[in-house]
C-alpha cells in the first residue's frame, strides 16, 4: 500500500492504545449505546439501532487487538483485550435486563419477535464478507487520518453493539436460536475485523519492530474466519433449504385447499419440526363449507405427497360466506321493517266507596237502644 502515516507509527501506535482502554468514557458510550440499540430492536427502529451503532465503541478494542497481532511490548493487548471483555459482558447483561423490565410492563412487547431482532439471528457469508472489508477500511482509515470520515460508515456496516444487545434479548426470550445466532454473527464479525485491519496494518507499514515476524501470528488469526466462514456457508445452504421447503409445502397447502374448496382462500402456511421428527404444517384458511375430518385427511396425504414427508396438520378453517356479484339480488327483494305491536295500556278500575254504618243512640233513662223497624208492610188491626 503506498505512501506513509501521517502521524510517526510510535506516536499512531500509542493513539490507537489508548483509544481502547475502559476508561469512563468507554463505560458511559458502552452504557447509552447498548440501551438505544436494544430499544431499537425492541421497537423494530432501523434509525435507532443505526444511531446506537454510531456511539458504540466497540470498534476501538477490537482495532487494538489487531495491531497488537503484528507484535509489540507484551502488555499492550492487556488494556483492549478488558476493555472488549467489559464491554461484551455489559452489554448482554443490560440488554437482558432493560428486556426483562419491558416484558414485566403492562405494555405488549416481544410478544412476537421484532423483525430487527430477526435480522440479526441468521448470520450468512455476506455478513463475513461485509465484516471483512468494514475492517480493512476502518484500519485503513486509521493509518490514514484523511480517511477517518469513513470510521462512521464503518461502525454502521460492521454493526458490533446490534448483536450483542439481540443475545441479551434471546436470553430473556429463553430462544436459543435468538441468542444462539445473534452471538454467531458477533463472534464473525469480531474475528474478521481484527483479521482484515491486522493485514491492512502490515501493509501500511505499522509492523512493531521485533525478531519475530508477525506471519504466525496472522494465520492463527485467520483461522477463525475460516471456520467462520465454512460454518456460515454451510448454514446458508441449510436455511435455502428449509426456505425452499417451505414453499413447497405452502405451495402444496394452497392447492390442496383451492381444489376442496373452489370459494376458500389460504391465510396462511407455517411449518416446524414435530416431536417425533415429522414435520408438522399449520394451515389457516378460510372455507365456504364447514370442514370434514376428510377434508383434513386428504390435505395431509396430498401435501405428504408432494413433499414426500411425513406431515402432521393442523387445519383451522374459517368459514365465510361468498355472494356472487353476477347475480344480484331482484329488485323487488327489500329489507322488511317489522311494525311494532303495540303495548296494551291497563284500564283504571275505580275504588268503591265504603258505605257509613249507622250508629244507634241509647234512650234516655239509660234502657237499652230499641230495635230498628224494617221496611216491611204493616197490617191493619182493630
Amino acid at each position: 500500500m503506498p505512501g506513509h502515516p501521517i502521524l510517526p507509527r510510535g506516536r499512531l501506535r500509542a493513539a490507537i492504545f489508548r483509544a481502547a482502554r475502559p476508561d469512563l468514557r468507554f463505560r458511559l458510550l458502552v452504557w447509552f449505546s447498548c440501551a438505544i440499540a436494544t430499544l431499537g430492536l425492541i421497537g423494530d427502529s432501523t434509525p435507532v439501532v443505526i444511531g446506537a451503532m454510531l456511539v458504540a465503541p466497540l470498534l476501538g478494542p477490537i482495532m487494538a487487538l489487531a495491531l497488537a497481532l503484528l507484535g509489540g511490548a507484551r502488555r499492550e493487548p492487556l488494556a483492549p483485550m478488558w476493555a472488549l471483555a467489559e464491554g461484551v459482558v455489559t452489554s448482554v447483561a443490560l440488554a437482558f435486563v432493560l428486556a426483562e423490565l419491558l416484558r414485566a410492563s403492562p405494555f405488549a412487547v416481544l410478544e412476537t419477535i421484532p423483525g430487527e431482532v430477526q435480522a440479526r439471528t441468521r448470520p450468512n457469508p455476506l455478513d463475513l464478507g461485509i465484516a471483512l472489508a468494514g475492517g480493512a477500511i476502518g484500519a485503513y482509515g486509521l493509518v490514514r487520518q484523511r480517511a477517518a470520515d469513513a470510521l462512521p460508515g464503518v461502525a454502521i456496516a460492521t454493526a458490533l453493539m446490534p448483536p450483542l444487545c439481540t443475545v441479551g434479548i434471546g436470553l430473556s426470550l429463553g430462544d436459543r436460536g435468538v441468542w444462539g445466532g445473534a452471538l454467531l454473527l458477533f463472534v464473525t464479525n469480531l474475528s474478521a475485523i481484527m483479521s482484515a485491519a491486522a493485514v491492512v496494518f502490515l501493509l501500511s507499514g505499522m509492523r512493531h519492530h521485533s525478531p519475530t515476524h508477525p506471519g504466525p501470528r496472522l494465520v492463527l488469526g485467520a483461522v477463525p474466519v475460516v471456520v467462520l466462514a465454512v460454518a456460515l456457508a454451510g448454514l446458508t445452504m441449510r436455511a435455502v433449504q428449509e426456505a425452499r421447503e417451505e414453499d413447497q409445502i405452502a405451495a402444496a397447502a394452497r392447492e390442496a385447499v383451492t381444489n376442496l374448496f373452489p370459494n376458500g382462500a389460504v391465510e396462511r402456511v407455517t411449518r416446524s419440526s414435530g416431536e417425533d421428527g415429522s414435520t408438522k404444517v399449520r394451515v389457516e384458511a378460510q372455507v365456504d363449507r364447514e370442514a370434514t375430518i376428510r377434508d383434513a385427511e386428504t390435505i395431509q396425504a396430498f401435501v405428504a405427497q408432494r413433499t414426500g414427508k411425513r406431515i402432521q396438520l393442523v387445519l383451522v378453517t374459517t368459514p365465510v360466506l361468498v355472494l356472487d356479484p353476477l347475480n344480484p339480488p331482484a329488485p323487488e327483494i327489500r329489507l322488511l321493517t317489522p311494525t311494532p305491536t303495540p303495548t296494551p295500556t291497563p284500564t283504571r278500575t275505580p275504588t268503591p266507596t265504603p258505605t257509613p254504618t249507622r250508629t244507634p243512640t241509647p234512650p234516655a233513662g239509660g234502657a237499652s237502644p230499641a230495635a230498628t223497624a224494617s221496611p216491611a208492610a204493616t197490617a191493619a188491626g182493630n
